[in-house]
């Protein structure tokens, strides 16, 4: 064989093999958080109610679920418990609910809830998940209640209205985009948000499309920032004619003044 042969054969295997070492040139592992959010996700198919202490639970899930959980011991007993795998959970059947739905309602009868971590779930008491994600209840970081539900997604180039809509159906959110939003309703976004405050994590994602949030009680709404700022100065403007009005309610009471003595007729000369 020539030289100018075996540099041609030797080409042609270069030009064959070139696409298989192109096509996977570094692996992308599966994001573990993804596949454990699809997991805590999916409905249930609890027939039977359940009783059985903590430990046996979480046992429990990764058997039939495929979800880690790990009880935060020390968590616990920071909070009190002082034994919390002795502590003994009831599950409703909830056939049909999403799994993080069911988790949830049954933790929270002892007071107790969840925390996504990277590949495993972690079984906190409420109080712990509200001091770490700084969403307490009133000013003490210790109260036991969180004041807004928490999030846990992750969105790769999803269209906004979808992915406020996903949020509000899975947290039970009253949320509407108004009209003023105008095309940046249709904009994309991405985010990765683990165990956030439901608000935040609706401001995070509106600011993606440069939207405001703007909450009404336990509604939110979600406009441009030019309406935002409108609404934001009638409130203040409210707010103002309030405290003025309050003030004349509290001003002291300005007593009439007395009238005044009539004056005296002029007594006439004597003579």
């Amino acid at each position: 064989m020539s030289v100018r042969s075996l540099f041609a054969l030797t080409l042609g295997f270069a030009f064959v093999a070139s696409p298989a070492f192109a096509a996977d040139p570094v692996a992308k592992k599966p994001d573990p958080t993804v596949a454990l959010l699809e997991r805590l996700g999916k409905p249930t198919d609890i027939e039977q109610p359940i009783e059985m202490p903590l430990v046996e639970f979480a046992e429990y899930l990764t058997q039939k679920f495929g979800v880690t959980a790990l009880i935060n011991e020390k968590a616990f007993k920071t909070f009190g418990v002082t034994d919390p795998k002795e502590t003994r959970i009831k599950v409703a059947a909830r056939k049909g609910l999403p799994l993080n739905v069911v988790l949830r309602h049954a933790l929270d009868e002892i007071d107790a809830t969840f925390l996504v971590r990277r590949a495993h779930i972690e079984i906190v008491p409420t109080a712990f998940a509200a001091r770490e994600t700084k969403n307490h209840v009133g000013e003490e970081m210790g109260e036991g209640r969180l004041k807004e539900p928490l999030v846990s997604v992750i969105f790769k180039e999803k269209a906004f209205n979808e992915a406020i809509a996903e949020l509000a159906e899975e947290n039970d959110l009253t949320v509407i985009v108004a009209p003023q939003s105008g095309d940046a309703r249709m904009g994309f976004v991405t985010a990765r948000l683990l165990n956030i405050p439901a608000d935040v994590a609706l401001e995070l994602l509106a600011l993606q499309c440069d939207l405001r949030v703007i909450r009404k009680g336990n509604a939110f709404l979600i406009t441009s920032r030019d309406h935002a700022n409108e609404l934001f100065g009638e409130r203040l403007e409210k707010e103002k004619q309030q405290i003025e009005v309050e003030k004349l309610r509290e001003a002291p009471a300005i007593a009439p003044e007395p009238p005044k003595p009539e004056p005296k007729p002029a007594e006439a000369p004597k003579p």
